[in-house]
């Protein structure tokens, strides 16, 4: 019985893991102040909190031991590097030495066997392009925003820069909560509290935001898994075959003969008129 319990919590636990939300609150002011919420539970990651220190963990004795402790750490983790080193000469010595021993025909023979058996560049590119395409599809599609505030003031050294650079300012950012609605849920568009003003008294942009994501790891691994199962199967079909390097791709179309070069025309003899 008590396996079974077991079991059962543990699938619970990542039941749970993968489909509670997380609440991420990017904030700037005067700072920037990132906090993650977890079931109400508050995580501020910025700003960090101001490190206290304890008197009593200073006495002398206690420093000596936590510099004898540091001295031995990185005793052993010079040897490690050390060790590692000389791993990686060791190898790289008998990979010369395997190299040496053959021919260049060989070694020309192995080049182009290794090269062959990479897939082409020309389907690499796509393939990879197309996997971002579907995991940002996939991730942004089950994000929820909430923008909350958003304040731009614009100032310029002169009112007509200023002018200029708030109608721009104004434009991007029409633009750029369109798109956000777009590509993913945009929550309460309508009662954000969203001014973009021109500020003729200053020389600088200033703004402020809040903005808060809903995210869940499931919908994380989820884009990521789906992304990666993509990548792996689009990767196999375009990888070459070994025994047919250049695949089964149709060959080129033969290049068009050159046409031949028209030959200079004579040009006829003028009469002579001495005679």
């Amino acid at each position: 019985m008590i396996p079974f319990i077991v079991i059962g919590c543990i699938i619970l636990f990542f039941v749970f893991l993968f489909t509670v939300h997380a609440y991420i609150t990017i904030e700037m002011a005067d700072d920037m102040a990132l906090t993650i919420r977890v079931l109400g539970i508050p995580i501020r990651i910025l700003p960090k909190k101001p490190k206290t220190y304890n008197i009593k963990k200073y006495t002398l004795k206690k420093i000596r031991k936590r510099d004898a402790k540091a001295a031995q750490k990185a005793l052993k983790k010079a040897e490690s590097k050390k060790k590692k080193k000389a791993q990686k000469e060791q190898k790289k010595a008998e990979k010369k030495a395997e190299l040496a021993k053959l021919s260049k025909e060989e070694l020309r023979e192995r080049k182009e066997k290794k090269k062959a058996s990479r897939p082409a560049l020309t389907d690499l590119i796509p393939l990879a392009c197309n996997t971002l395409g579907l995991f940002f599809s996939r991730f942004f599609g089950k994000l929820h925003i909430k923008v909350a505030m958003l304040h731009v003031r614009v100032g310029a050294s002169d009112a007509m820069q200023a002018a200029v650079i708030y109608g721009i300012a104004n434009q991007a950012v029409q633009y750029f909560m369109e798109f956000l609605r777009k590509i993913c849920t945009v929550k309460s568009y309508g009662n954000a509290d969203i001014r973009i003003e021109p500020d003729f008294l200053s020389d600088k942009i200033e703004f402020e935001f809040n903005v808060t994501v809903r995210v869940s790891l499931g919908n994380v691994l989820g884009a990521l898994f789906k992304a990666g199962w993509h990548f792996l199967v689009g990767f196999i079909k375009i990888k070459p075959d070994p025994e047919h390097p250049k695949g089964n791709r149709p060959p080129k179309a033969p290049k068009p003969p050159k046409a031949p070069k028209p030959e200079p025309i004579p040009c006829p003899e003028a009469p002579d008129h001495r005679a």
